[in-house]
């Protein structure tokens, strides 16, 4: 019996197959349904072409149609059919200048990466598997689709690729494979900034992120990742964490000249996660200066925590009890600025005679460290005595 993310989906192949073509459950969900790891999405693959797809079901998105790929919307949820094909040359070594859609699923296998995504699997369970894929994953080893050296001259990434699955996996790299990545290495520098960050996140996310650091030291893969070819001892101390952030706010504390936000625009990362690394070490700095009191749990978001814990850890080689922070939040009078007993409105109308300006805002975080220090009472009249005794300095 197929895992209950497997049931609906396997209702799409169900009907592909009514209608005279074939369908199989490919890539990572079948991989990680034979390994037994949790299964977060399905994809299909079937020898029906888009424009066939289209006419099968009621409502599809062509989100990829030129590659064949589209999203089949079936009871409120989505699910991505691609269709079989073979690919041309890849002149960027990204993606394929051509591909050509055929009806035979083991053409359509041959094309991936490595063996142990190259297995398919029909809607009852039964697993198709012409490349020794399921050999591979008792063996825990990584193998690419034919020969190694091709694979990664059409998409370096798939060399970043065997690190990382070897770091989720703990998965040892082929040998023959091993080899094409340290003489195709170069070609990681032809590579989209953004794709690299991607399996990046994914490589410093693995239980086994060591075993990928080992691998990325022997074929000295370092020389071409951003940041780190500078540093890469740090590769060495940093330990598993599911972001970035971390990892970029302790490559700014233990280095000389690096900062999170050089990491950060090397690898183009998001605004958002540009901030997080910064807070990070804005937190760390103030830690060393005044330890975790009311204040500082205050100010690091809920979802930093664990990260600041990690940056510790790896930074002091200290522990920090995760608990230290929820005992402080209990006691915090107020959790957020939005519950302030007062606002702009109010000490408008109490300094009437002043324009607007910075000292509204400035007055304002200054009331809101004053009661989360619990040096002064959230109460309005208690706030307006304060006030009284400190003015607002005059714009």
């Amino acid at each position: 019996m197929l895992p209950s993310i497997f049931h609906k989906a396997a209702n799409i192949i169900s009907i592909i197959e009514e209608h005279h073509y074939e369908a199989y459950f490919v890539g990572g969900c079948v991989r990680d349904y034979i390994i037994g790891r949790p299964i977060h999405d399905v994809d299909i693959a079937s020898s029906a072409f888009p424009s066939e797809i289209q006419a099968i079901f009621p409502k599809v998105i062509p989100v990829g149609i030129e590659h064949g790929t589209v999203i089949v919307r079936y009871e409120q949820e989505s699910f991505e059919v691609t269709t079989y094909r073979t690919e041309g040359t890849y002149t960027d070594h990204r993606r394929p200048d051509e591909v050509h859609f055929v009806r035979d699923i083991k053409e359509d296998l041959k094309r991936r990466d490595f063996t142990m995504n190259a297995i398919a699997m029909d809607a009852n369970g039964k697993v198709l598997d012409p490349f020794g894929g399921r050999e591979d994953i008792a063996g825990r080893r990584i193998q690419t689709v034919g020969d190694a050296a091709d694979r990664f001259k059409e998409d370096a990434l798939r060399i970043i690729r065997a690190l990382r699955f070897s770091s989720q996996l703990g998965f040892s790299i082929e040998v023959n494979t091993k080899e094409a990545m340290k003489s195709c290495r170069a070609l990681i520098d032809k590579l989209a900034v953004e794709r690299l960050t991607v399996e990046l996140e994914k490589l410093c996310a693995g239980a086994y992120f060591s075993k990928a650091v080992e691998y990325i030291f022997e074929l000295e893969l370092y020389h071409h990742l951003p940041i780190f070819k500078d540093t890469p001892l740090l590769l060495k101390e940093i330990e598993p964490v599911a972001s970035l952030a971390p990892v970029f706010a302790f490559v700014e504390l233990n280095s000389e000249s690096i900062t999170a936000a050089d990491c950060t625009k090397a690898y183009k990362c998001s605004n958002q996660l540009k901030q997080q690394a910064n807070t990070l070490v804005d937190a760390y700095h103030r830690y060393k200066e005044n330890g975790i009191d009311a204040w500082f749990v205050y100010q690091l978001p809920r979802k930093q925590w664990d990260f600041f814990i990690y940056l510790v850890k790896q930074t002091d080689k200290k522990i920090i009890d995760i608990e230290v922070f929820y005992s402080i939040r209990k006691k915090l009078p107020i959790l957020s600025k939005k519950e302030l007993c007062v606002n702009g409105y109010d000490l408008m109308k109490w300094f009437p005679e002043r324009p607007k300006g910075k000292w509204i805002k400035q007055q304002l975080d200054a009331i809101e460290y004053q009661i989360v220090t619990s040096k002064l009472a959230n109460e309005k009249s208690k706030v307006k005595d304060w006030i009284q005794w400190n003015l607002p300095v005059q714009d």
